[in-house]
């Protein structure tokens, strides 16, 4: 062999090519203000149409008084409202396509159903914790779920509690907020401001759960980058709450 070469095969010259190439760039950083006044704007016109739906539907203001059907009448009103109405400003103004949120990712069925199992168990874990020191205050929808059971109600909270929240609020937390920050700091920190919006948006009663469940939401994005996933994480963490608070009333009290 010549000095200097290692022994073996040369490297063909498509292969001496991929080695040389330089790794593809990254995305460009998204507009810092358009998306965020996007993302706001979107929440505002949402919690309108929640508020003009009950004032139309006569759906009173305390939570925990409501049936299924109401409950299902201001989700799908403040959550289809809040998904269109953001999908349609973040293209209009920051430029932002389908792919840039996720949605182009292939989902990671299994993941994502363990990964919402898990999250879970975790939010029951830190419930107990919670209630033994500070007592038990389940959330107002908890004990609406509870009291107003029925097979019709079962179906309106995992088609609209589960499915659609789940969808709305990774594309807005997540690929939209999170995404944001990240571009601009560290996982821990992104992760912290996200999660602090979507602890913000719960009952206080519900705070601590809330954020652990958007800091496990934040890492899992941060992984996988697919809106599909997180979604189905999300919505599975709903459904097994909805799930037992149909078979085992008392389970969130």
């Amino acid at each position: 062999m010549e000095r200097g070469r290692p022994r073996g095969r040369a490297p063909r010259p498509a292969d001496r090519a991929a080695l040389e190439a330089p790794p593809p760039p990254e995305p460009p950083r998204w507009r810092f203000w358009p998306v965020l006044l996007s993302a706001i704007a979107a929440f505002v016109i949402a919690t309108v149409a929640a508020v003009v739906a009950a004032r139309l539907f006569d759906v009173p203001i305390k939570v925990d008084e409501l049936t299924a059907q109401q409950v299902g009448i201001l989700t799908g009103a403040q959550d289809l409202t809040l998904g269109v109405v953001l999908l349609v400003l973040l293209r209009a103004w920051p430029k932002l396509r389908p792919a840039d949120l996720g949605f182009r990712a292939p989902p990671a069925a299994q993941l994502g159903l363990a990964a919402g199992g898990g999250l879970w168990v975790m939010t029951f874990g830190i419930a107990e914790l919670q209630a033994a020191i500070f007592g038990a205050h389940p959330q107002s929808l908890i004990v609406a779920a509870s009291t107003n059971r029925s097979v019709e109600g079962l179906v309106l909270y995992l088609v609209l509690g589960a499915a659609l929240v789940g969808v709305v609020e990774e594309l807005f937390f997540r690929a939209v907020l999170f995404t944001l920050f990240r571009q601009r700091m560290r996982f821990v920190y992104a992760a912290v401001v996200s999660s602090v919006f979507f602890m913000l948006v719960h009952e206080v009663t519900a705070w601590l759960p809330v954020f652990a469940v958007g800091m496990a939401l934040a890492y899992l994005y941060e992984r996988r980058h697919s809106l599909w996933t997180n979604a189905l994480a999300h919505g599975t963490f709903n459904a097994i709450s909805f799930v037992l608070l149909f078979v085992l009333p008392n389970v969130g009290s």
